[in-house]
């Protein structure tokens, strides 16, 4: 990965993926040694450091405002030497999205969050919203938590099939979306669903491949192991 270092932040020549390790639940350290494996750039969002602490793994960069992290995390980064960039608690936007703008500014052309989600709905929400916020620019963004990996598309979408997984495309553009989908136990051509319709709830991949194209209007898609 060719780069160069520019006001102390990396600018990549070349693609690369982005992680953010947020404060919220994660149970499944398997998927995220997995997701971090493949990432170029590694950015825990506050508290979220516990999380890579679990794994024995160091990321690229602590960034928050450091309100929700503990003794043993702030060791951590100072025995391991991890970058931080801490900001006030006074501010207008969550550390997750912090995280974003960061790893937005360095040139990633593909940010998956883990540690997202979890008992706080208002958290979780927003979070999984901030996939219009990549969708805008033109960005993959992914959600991943224990049992759901979640995608906002307004175009294609290719699913492989995996066991005892189920596939939901809900609608959240207000005047629904125009559905097609084929490799599915229900496909679909060209239906409208209209928003908060659950028509397009619990389906599953019978094929080797899942193929989703939203024709109009933008779905979230929300991949989940039973």
């Amino acid at each position: 990965m060719e780069a160069f270092t520019t006001d102390n932040k990396i600018k990549v020549v070349k693609n690369m993926r982005g992680l953010i390790v947020s404060n919220g639940d994660i149970t499944n350290y398997e998927k995220l040694s997995k997701v971090f494996r493949v990432s170029d750039f590694v950015i825990c969002a506050d508290g979220g450091i516990r999380h890579l602490m679990k794994i024995h793994q160091r990321p690229d960069l602590v960034l928050g405002d450091f309100d929700s992290i503990s003794r043993e995390s702030i060791e951590y980064i100072e025995r391991e030497d991890i970058k931080t960039e801490k900001h006030t608690p006074i501010k207008d936007k969550t550390d997750t999205e912090l995280a974003m703008d960061y790893l937005i500014e360095i040139g990633c052309s593909e940010i998956s969050l883990i540690g997202a989600t979890g008992s706080r709905q208002d958290h979780s929400i927003a979070n999984i919203l901030l996939l219009a916020y990549l969708l805008e620019k033109e960005i993959k963004g992914i959600v991943y938590d224990d049992k759901n990996t979640i995608y906002l598309i307004d175009d294609q979408l290719c699913l492989k099939r995996e066991e005892k997984t189920f596939v939901s495309i809900i609608p959240i553009s207000d005047t629904g979306i125009v559905l097609s989908i084929s490799g599915f136990y229900y496909d679909l051509d060209k239906v409208f669903i209209p928003f908060a319709s659950t028509h397009g709830v619990s389906n599953e991949i019978i094929e080797d491949f899942g193929k989703i194209k939203v024709h109009r209007g933008k779905a979230l898609v929300i991949q989940s192991v039973d």
